[in-house]
């Protein structure tokens, strides 16, 4: 048999492919009988356990019952499958064992192996399979088992496996010329020395094997077949969201493959690509699924970056000083340095100015990078020219990866604006001039965020915010059905996930790993057995798994508002219509929120805590932003107080109007809550702390409602009696009627500074008066809108619909900042 190009079609199965009879039998049904050339691994775990049968017996320990236990585990393989000749391979492969154990007997007497027996040992698996299936497929087909390490010929170059490409053909050519098969199964994994001695390709050599013996039979294509469908554009276990590529470049799918997509190995790439044979990575488990095909084509796709991937356990070494700038050849006698220890640098990022120069390397050789430097450049740092080397070994690198990058402006701002959305530091940075691959090093706590935050914010999966409801009472449970109308909109046009992920009441709290069905929640949380536990739901709420996470308090909890500081230090953001915070803490507690959300980069947004749902905070924001100066506020900022005022003005009493506002629903379950004023002043602390006055609730001039005598009185006493408060309000009515002008009950911030809330009397023209039923009304006076012109916004303000319709805008605002 000759090699011609294209003839065959080369197939490497791993070892979950081969692991048992069931998944030989598998094999057999993906191979099509004809043109193929067949390699495999060892099966499933069969090279771990021969390596801890050497490191047993260099330890002096018992080493028998784990050889034994491998080798009945390949007899029952044998007799499972091979109907005839099944003795002869099984004598066969019980004499392997016995060499292995006289190998082992003397590495225990010894206590120690070298390199080359390690070796040898280890690549007894991939033997044992390769000659286990080929033997299954002969029973009706007509196929030949090639023991690779007889033929292929491997060296070591720079810490690198390479192969001897002439000598490996000749071999080949050697081994074909006077066979004719259908199928040839080779052993993976293995190879022999220069000298013909034999020893393995290193880790994932089975994959390399697959790619070698690609490219020596000129192959038609390489299937590489796993247990997975493909690659995938993030890891599938850190991002659930993260689909199967389609289709890559050779120069993607070695940069994913060189930063830790486990799927592939970065040398198999390589063969395959200088001789431009095509591969595909199929699932053995699921050999129907489309796979991952690979080539020289670069295929188009919607979005800029092709898949996400990142390698752990890794040190950052940095070299700082004075000394650097300018100074040609510091760099290279640096990596000189380290080139002559053999660590391979894996990341290099140096400033402009020179005066530092960063690299990653892999953990493990950190400690001898940062000491041989020390050592080679002694005089540098004792001359002060170097000024520290120091090492920090909790890092990880993460890489983004696509051929659209190429020229396209503003990848990398892309990433760095992402990962900084999520709140992840990045530690260094480098874009190689292929502009294919984006790498950045961040802490090893940070990668499952940074893996989130990037497969969102490149388009590559929906943007998620892990979400927590304190308090589903009616506002709550107005908000929960509000979100659930919109949920699936939400995702097709803008793909947000909105991930509910926690509920919890004063009694219960309702928790779940994947978003809760918004339509049964109520009867989750009857069910459910949680107590409610404000430090569980948190952690529960913050998740790796989602780097964005928001507790939405629709409570009137004095409680959990002074737990928003825990909360923004964990960088957890806040949306509240809960007034404590912002209207009734200390300033120092307000001040030391306010930073810690701008420490954290989280957010704290609280629209609803006045004037419900209508954009009172957002356009004072604005205007500040824009550089305005707000100089005086005036509104009636309470819907119950402007019901009972508007009712006043229409004629009634004043009990009258109470009792009717209580009955509707408008007010508090006790009236005298709105009465006194307390919650407006809450109101007006908010405003006023929003245009930047530090003042306290106590410096308010309020104007309490209740006569004194009915404050301390039971609800029940104080409406039997509210008729008392009557007169005082009538002769109020009379004196505002006689003067053409009505009462209202108004919160200002007065341009001297000073704040109030008090009955005001209005005349007929002034914008209160235009108000109907529960409606609010906020009067903004600035530099800009000022005299006659000033800002108005009224509309209701009240009412679960619309206080729920603005803390979902606000969670809205925050899904659009991320």
């Amino acid at each position: 048999m000759k090699i011609v190009k294209n003839h065959f079609t080369v197939h490497k199965f791993g070892g979950s492919s081969v692991a048992d009879a069931e998944r030989l039998k598998a094999v057999k049904q993906i191979l099509s009988g004809e043109k193929e050339i067949i390699v495999v691994s060892a099966t499933k775990g069969t090279t771990s356990t021969l390596q801890n049968c050497l490191d047993l017996a260099r330890g002096g320990y018992e080493y028998s019952h784990d050889l034994q236990v491998l080798e009945e585990r390949h007899i029952k393989l044998i007799n499972t499958l091979i109907k005839r000749n099944a003795q002869t391979l099984i004598k066969n492969m019980s004499k392997d064992f016995e060499f292995i154990r006289d190998i082992l007997n003397t590495v225990k007497t010894v206590r120690s192996y070298a390199t080359e027996i390690q070796n040898f040992v280890l690549g007894f698996g991939e033997i044992w399979s390769a000659k286990i299936l080929n033997a299954y497929l002969n029973l009706n087909g007509n196929s030949e088992y090639l023991d690779a390490s007889s033929i292929l010929y491997s060296y070591i170059e720079h810490g690198v496996v390479c192969i001897d490409w002439e000598k490996s053909y000749k071999e080949l050519v050697e081994f074909v010329k006077d066979k004719e098969f259908d199928q040839l199964v080779v052993t993976g994994f293995i190879a022999k020395t220069m000298d013909g001695r034999r020893t393995i390709l290193g880790r994932n050599g089975s994959d390399y094997s697959g790619a070698i013996f690609a490219k020596l039979f000129k192959a038609k294509c390489l299937y590489i077949w796993t247990d997975v469908d493909g690659i995938y554009t993030a890891h599938p276990q850190k991002v659930k969201s993260a689909f199967v590529i389609e289709q890559l470049s050779y120069k993607e799918a070695h940069e994913l493959a060189y930063f830790g997509a486990s799927v592939l190995y970065p040398m198999t790439v390589l063969p395959v690509e200088s001789e431009n044979i095509p591969l595909y990575i199929k699932n053995s488990f699921n050999p129907s699924a489309k796979g991952t095909y690979i080539s020289n084509k670069t295929i188009k796709t919607p979005y800029m970056i092709k898949g996400i991937t990142y390698v752990s356990d890794i040190a950052l070494i940095n070299v700082e000083g004075a000394g650097l700038a300018g100074v040609a050849g510091a760099a290279a006698r640096i990596f000189k340095i380290l080139k002559d220890i053999n660590v391979t640098v894996i990341l290099i990022s140096q400033a402009n100015s020179e005066h530092s120069i960063c690299f990653a390397v892999n953990n493990k050789m950190a400690d001898l990078a940062v000491s041989t430097l020390q050592e080679r450049l002694h005089l540098e740092i004792s001359g002060k020219r170097i000024v520290k080397i120091t090492s920090d070994p909790n890092c990880s690198i993460v890489a983004a990866v696509g051929e659209e990058m190429i020229g396209t402006v503003g990848a990398a701002g892309k990433v760095c604006d992402s990962l900084t959305k999520a709140n992840v530091n990045i530690r260094a940075l480098a874009q190689g001039s292929s502009e294919r691959n984006i790498s950045i090093v961040i802490s090893n706590n940070d990668v499952n965020k940074a893996l989130q935050a990037l497969h969102a914010g490149f388009y590559l999966s929906d943007k998620t915010l892990s979400i927590g409801l304190i308090g589903p009472g009616g506002v709550g449970k107005t908000l929960l059905k509000q979100i659930a109308s919109e949920l699936e909109g939400l995702k097709a046009k803008y793909q947000l996930n909105l991930s509910i992920k926690g509920i919890m009441s004063s009694q219960k709290m309702l928790l779940s790993n994947s978003r809760i069905d918004l339509d049964k929640w109520e009867s989750g949380l009857k069910k459910s057995t949680a107590a409610s536990d404000i430090s569980k739901f948190v952690e529960h709420i913050v998740s790796d798994d989602v780097p964005n996470a928001v507790i939405i308090d629709c409570t009137a909890s004095v409680d959990v508002s002074k737990r928003y500081l825990d909360f923004a230090k964990k960088g957890i953001s806040i949306i509240t219509p809960n007034k404590y915070a912002n209207g009734e803490s200390k300033l120092s507690y307000y001040k030391e929120l306010k930073a810690a959300v701008r420490d954290n980069k989280c957010q704290y947004l609280y629209e609803a805590t006045v004037c419900a749902g209508l954009p009172v905070i957002t356009t004072i924001g604005d205007l500040i932003k824009t550089g305005d100066e707000i100089t005086a506020i005036e509104g009636i900022v309470s819907g119950t107080l402007s019901y009972i005022f508007n009712e006043l003005a229409a004629g009634r009493k004043f009990s009258e109007a109470i009792k009717e506002a209580k009955q509707l629903g408008y007010t508090e379950p006790d009236p005298r809550e709105d009465l006194s004023g307390r919650d407006i002043g809450r109101k007006l602390i908010c405003l006023a702390r929003e245009i930047g006055h530090d003042v306290s609730i106590n410096e308010i001039e309020i104007i309490n409602l209740v006569p004194a005598n009915l404050r301390k009185c039971s609800l029940d006493e104080f409406m039997s009696r509210v008729s008392e408060c009557d007169d005082a309000m009538q002769k109020m009515v009379e004196k505002a009627n006689k003067n053409n002008e009505k009462l209202r009950y108004v919160a200002s911030i007065k341009e001297n500074k000073t704040l109030s809330v008090s009955i005001v009397p209005c005349k007929q023209d002034h914008p209160f008066n235009r108000l109907r039923g529960t409606d609010n009304m906020l009067i903004i006076h600035s530099k800009r809108y000022c005299g006659n012109q000033p800002i108005i916004i009224q509309g209701p303000g009240a009412g679960a619909e619309v206080t729920a319709a603005g803390i979902f805008a606000d969670l809205l605002r925050l899904a659009a900042s991320i």
